[in-house]
């Protein structure tokens, strides 16, 4: 690997971005964990109050980032590195939602802590990684079918993702379990930023370019599920919205998993 990669928007040091990434993993997982195994505890650093489910949803989140970044430090191959970036943009709606919600909190030592982390995470991934994405080598296309699996992930976070954000008390009613606004924004922006994701996943034509997209989607919605289930008893089976909330992050995860595992069998 040389000193500086040259993409398709200027240089940086392969050593800088190394760092960043490894940063982004430890910090990520680290926190992660901690949301997603010590919900109540960890809620106690949120600027509001953050019930287990949704810790650990932000704990899946985290967690997720965490396995983004570190597929490709193990790989070294950085054609699809514009998703880091990508979470930058949903650092970004995460301290929006924070920020949104500052007349409900108040200014707390709790949301300048959120909003230093998510700020700072974004920036620094802006201006190290996005800088250094590079233009995919040759390789095989992207299937048809995988498309099709963005463009279907596309177009249900996309509505969802902007009314949970822009319309939090319209969205409630529809949503499986019973969240305080503050709440659903948060869980929002989740959706929204996955909705810049797969817009910038349809555009790729290598097949090795998603490879960490969907590790990211994976360890996601697989431990979304799993904090799902956990708290099984929040959600109405008669309603239908618990069963599309369940066969959205179903379809994500077993999709995900299955074109991950196509890939490491033709590699």
């Amino acid at each position: 690997m040389g000193d500086t990669f040259v993409g398709q928007r200027g240089g940086v040091s392969a050593q800088a971005l190394r760092r960043v990434l490894w940063l982004h993993t430890a910090c990520m997982g680290v926190a992660g964990v901690v949301f997603f195994v010590f919900p109540a505890a960890a809620s106690m650093v949120w600027p509001w109050a953050l019930p287990p489910l949704a810790a650990r949803f932000l704990g899946s989140l985290l967690i997720a980032g965490a396995v983004c970044s570190l597929d490709l430090l193990r790989a070294r191959d950085y054609s699809g590195l514009f998703v880091i970036g990508l979470l930058a943009v949903g650092d970004v709606l995460i301290a929006a939602s924070a920020l949104l919600g500052v007349g409900e909190t108040g200014i707390s030592p709790g949301l300048l802590v959120v909003l230093a982390v998510f700020g700072i995470a974004a920036v620094l991934l802006t201006m190290v990684v996005v800088p250094a994405v590079q233009d995919p080598p040759p390789g095989a296309p992207v299937p048809r079918l995988l498309q099709v699996f963005f463009f279907v992930h596309l177009l249900v976070v996309l509505p969802v993702g902007l009314a949970m954000f822009l319309a939090p008390g319209w969205a409630q009613p529809l949503w499986p379990w019973r969240m305080t606004l503050l709440n659903v924004r948060l869980i929002g922006s989740f959706f929204f930023g996955a909705a810049f994701i797969s817009a910038w996943a349809l555009r790729q034509r290598t097949l090795e370019s998603l490879r960490a997209t969907l590790a990211l989607y994976a360890a996601f919605a697989t431990l979304a599920t799993m904090a799902a289930l956990i708290h099984l008893s929040l959600f109405d089976p008669a309603r239908i919205a618990t069963w599309a909330f369940f066969a959205l992050y179903l379809f994500v995860a077993a999709g995900s998993l299955l074109f991950l595992l196509r890939m490491r069998r033709a590699g």
